[in-house]
């Protein structure tokens, strides 16, 4: 019976050991930690720093609810020391553990629980690779616990070097960025928005340099990221409306070449009419329409290069649309100076008839009368036969005409003779 008894208090017992072992300590169990002295709010690398920590129960029933679990510290700083002291409630023992840079403390349970947990920390500050870094003095776990039960040690440490470089660089992006906007608006592109934003970039890099020389490097830090800001959308805006301003002019550049496309066509006309060949030249006008429509394709490409915002790609597209364009424009207009030289000296077939030129009164006078002496010497050589028939009939009628005279003449002698008789 009564190995039967025995067991049930030594269960209760492990019971609530267990209970309360297992028991996850919150930040509501500690009170405020303390740490002294007072740390600055930024460090330089390779200052020297020390400080201490003490962390309490919030209550005495508390004190009985932290202890009884493991208690872990270290240190991100250089050439560090650190030294825990735990001290228990009522005359508790006191326990000291001692190492560099990180130190286990197994806090065991104590009827009147923990009393106080005292940290020493020294070291270095260590060099950072941030404007500004934070630098982890005193880390702090505690087991079966929410995080941030308790608050860890964290420092800003300020690398004055990178500040330098970042706001040097700063200013060389704003002067870059403020020569292209006036690079821009010299060749008449709307910046108007761009300007906006540099300027108030500028505004801020300012701010940022009073911060710094203040020495209060989060705000300086603040300041210079929003300037940052500010100037990447100032880029942003640049690209975009340089990129606009050669897509517009690359179809301009196009529209130019198909002027000159339809100047050649007119001019294959007229070498047409004076019936010279065009064969080449229609063969070389074809070509030059593919390429126009190859340019308009490729402007097409530009523009959707930037509105998915890949404008490098586009305004090299664009580019090269313009040199293409202007390469062809070129030869297109030697090939019209070489078809222009070949219309001057070729006649059309109208101009081949020899001119008639303008007469004045007195030339009109002149020919008509060369002209009637020239139309009756024409008139005889031309009917010479005719002229010769007439003439000789009028020799036999002339002839016939003399005797018929003599003959009539001697009738009317006789007649008056037998008159007489």
């Amino acid at each position: 019976m009564f190995r039967k008894i025995i067991p049930i208090p030594l269960m209760l017992i492990t019971l609530i050991w267990v209970v309360n072992a297992a028991q996850t300590v919150t930040e509501d169990n500690f009170a405020e930690p303390v740490v002294e002295p007072r740390l600055v709010k930024y460090f330089l690398p390779g200052t020297e720093i020390s400080f201490n920590y003490t962390i309490q129960p919030k209550t005495a029933d508390d004190g009985k609810i932290i202890d009884g679990r493991i208690y872990e510290f270290n240190t991100t700083l250089d050439n560090p020391w650190m030294r825990v002291t735990v001290e228990y409630g009522g005359s508790g023992p006191i326990r000291i553990y001692e190492t560099r840079d990180y130190i286990k403390a197994d806090v065991k349970d104590w009827d009147d629980g923990l009393a106080r947990i005292f940290i020493e920390v020294k070291g270095k500050v260590p060099a950072v690779n941030e404007r500004v870094a934070e630098v982890t003095a005193l880390g702090i776990h505690v087991q079966d616990s929410e995080d941030g039960a308790l608050s860890n040690v964290i420092i800003r440490v300020v690398n004055k070097e990178l500040f330098s470089a970042y706001i040097t660089e700063l200013d060389e992006k704003y002067s870059t960025l403020e020569n292209k906007v006036m690079e821009l608006e010299k060749k008449g592109v709307s910046i108007a928005p761009v300007k906006v934003k540099l300027n108030s970039a500028r505004v801020k890099i300012d701010e940022g340099k009073r911060y710094f020389d203040q020495e209060d490097y989060s705000k300086a830090d603040s300041s210079f990221l929003e300037a940052e800001a500010l100037l990447q959308e100032a880029t942003n805006l640049s690209q975009e409306v340089e990129t606009d301003y050669k897509i517009n002019a690359a179809y301009k550049k196009v529209e130019e070449m198909f002027a000159k496309m339809t100047e050649l066509e007119i001019m294959i006309q007229n070498l047409k009419k004076k019936g010279e060949s065009t064969i080449s030249y229609e063969i070389k006008l074809e070509n030059y329409k593919r390429d126009y429509s190859d340019l308009k394709s490729r402007i097409s490409q530009a523009e959707d290069f930037r509105r998915n915002s890949l404008y490098d790609d586009a305004r090299k597209l664009a580019d090269e649309v313009v040199s293409t364009a202007t390469a062809k424009i070129s030869e297109i207009n030697s090939i019209i100076g070489e078809m222009s030289a070949t219309l001057e000296t070729t006649p059309t077939p109208e101009e081949n008839e020899t001119p008639v030129p303008e007469k004045t009164p007195e030339d009109s006078a002149g020919e008509n009368s060369q002209d009637l002496i020239s139309g009756i010497t024409s008139w005889f050589v031309n009917n010479t036969r005719l002229i010769g028939m007439l003439l000789g009939g009028l020799v036999v009628l002339g002839i016939g005409g003399y005797f018929g005279y003599r003959g009539l003449r001697g009738y009317m002698k006789r007649r008056k003779w037998d008159e007489l008789k």
